[in-house]
């Protein structure tokens, strides 16, 4: 399964980003600054998946792989029995499993949660497992 996901980097992260991901890399040149120090200077052409906040970071839109083993951001849980919702943070599916099984609860539901706490994508079922 593959999900849209986005992440908010800093300014050097950003730099790291379009460097190892696109081509839009037009030449970096090593120059001095007033005090001897070399440092380098590039130029990029303008990438539309590089997107920037108000406070100053940078945001990307990138599609991930998602398998049981993928550490997702954000979980809401479904409960099998009394449809309660369990919500968890950094966390893999087969890690969320372990813990039900633990506790002795069975989930019917699993979804991504957005960062404003609202319910995303549906990513596995109790009938199917994950979800394509």
């Amino acid at each position: 399964m593959k999900i849209k996901q986005r992440k908010y980097l800093s300014e050097k992260e950003a730099l790291n980003w379009l460097v190892d991901n696109s081509e839009t890399l037009l030449g970096i040149e090593f120059e001095k600054n007033a005090y001897g120090d070399k440092f380098f200077g590039c130029d990029f052409r303008y990438d539309e998946r590089l997107g920037r906040t108000e406070d100053g970071r940078y945001c990307i839109t990138e599609e991930l792989e998602v398998t049981e083993d993928t550490v997702l951001p954000r979980l809401a849980c479904v409960h099998s029995k009394t449809n309660n919702i369990s919500c968890y943070n950094d966390i893999s599916l087969k890690r969320v499993m372990g813990l039900a099984r633990f506790d002795f609860i069975n989930y019917k539901l699993i979804y991504l949660q957005n960062p404003d706490g609202s319910i995303g994508e549906l990513i596995w079922t109790k009938q199917k497992g994950m979800v394509d």
